[in-house]
């Protein structure tokens, strides 16, 4: 089982790193620490006869540095320079690099220096997710990892809707007994005349609902923040994560219902933006 991580050179792009590794650790996967090679541009300031000569310089200097990096982060990985094609942009080398590895999750910060260099949710962030049907953490920030006995702590977020649940198939293989335990997560807004207590018990159904989803024998707990119509969705999430001492948050891309719970919305930017943790997404489609 492998994890992608990807950098693009840049010292923000790196935060990601410890925090893939913490989770390659968990499960036992094996961490593959990545960047993308345009021969054209990046080695473009080569002295050299030929362009493969001035490629293979770079490639030379950058795995070099990729085994720096993860030395110094005291992470057993691999380095892997990606030679991005002709006609393939770095969203396309990364979905590319991560097939050949069989990568189970790509880790990619939401926005570096380099390549990666975009907002939270930039066009190569987006494009990663967009095309790969894995789970993509995304960090924003440097936060550090917090040490902890125990399984990892996988915080799930639901609002109930057919795309919300694309997030399980799509994490089976992270979903190891004794190894990870995971928190459904549902912020429940309260109705007009209702006591906390009974906006609980109102959602608390639907969320059990999804246990048969998360593999046997991983331990499953629920929680279910209440808060006023018109409150951050975002920041309930966000609350819910280190009341909890989440590891990470796992959403899909897109859980729409009348609760506004739009990933890749305000609600996906918000966490992504804020939380202290990486967020985990999986681009959505339904699932019955």
């Amino acid at each position: 089982m492998n994890i992608l991580v990807t950098t693009d050179g840049s010292e923000r792009s790196a935060c990601i790193l410890p925090h893939a590794a913490a989770l390659a650790r968990a499960v036992g996967a094996r961490l593959v620490l990545g960047r993308v090679l345009d021969p054209r541009s990046d080695a473009a300031g080569v002295t050299a006869e030929r362009l493969a000569a001035a490629v293979a310089e770079v490639r030379t200097r950058w795995e070099a540095e990729l085994r720096t990096l993860l030395a110094g982060h005291g992470i057993d990985g691999e380095p892997r320079v990606i030679e991005r094609r002709w006609g393939e942009d770095v969203p396309a080398a990364i979905h590319r690099a991560a097939d050949e590895l069989g990568a189970v999750l790509i880790a990619m910060a939401s926005r570096g220096t380099g390549a990666i260099r975009h907002a939270v949710f930039g066009s190569v962030t987006m494009g990663v997710l967009g095309r790969a049907d894995l789970p993509v953490m995304t960090l924003s920030g440097c936060p550090p990892v917090t040490p902890h006995d125990g399984p990892y702590h996988l915080l799930i977020t639901s609002d109930g809707s057919p795309d919300a649940r694309s997030v399980f198939p799509a994490l089976a293989p992270l979903l190891l007994p004794g190894r990870v335990r995971v928190t459904l997560v549902e912020v429940v807004v309260m109705r007009a005349l209702e006591t906390e207590p009974e906006a609980k018990a109102r959602a608390l159904p639907g969320l059990e609902a999804l246990r048969p989803r998360i593999p046997a024998g991983v331990e499953v707990a629920y929680h279910l923040p209440v808060v006023p119509p018109g409150a951050g969705i975002d920041t309930a999430i966000i609350e819910a994560a280190k009341e909890l001492g989440a590891d990470a948050i796992a959403s899909a891309t897109h859980g729409h219902s009348a609760r506004r719970h739009l990933i890749a919305g305000s609600t996906a930017l918000g966490v992504a933006r804020l939380a202290p943790v990486p967020v985990i997404l999986v681009k959505s489609a339904p699932v019955d």
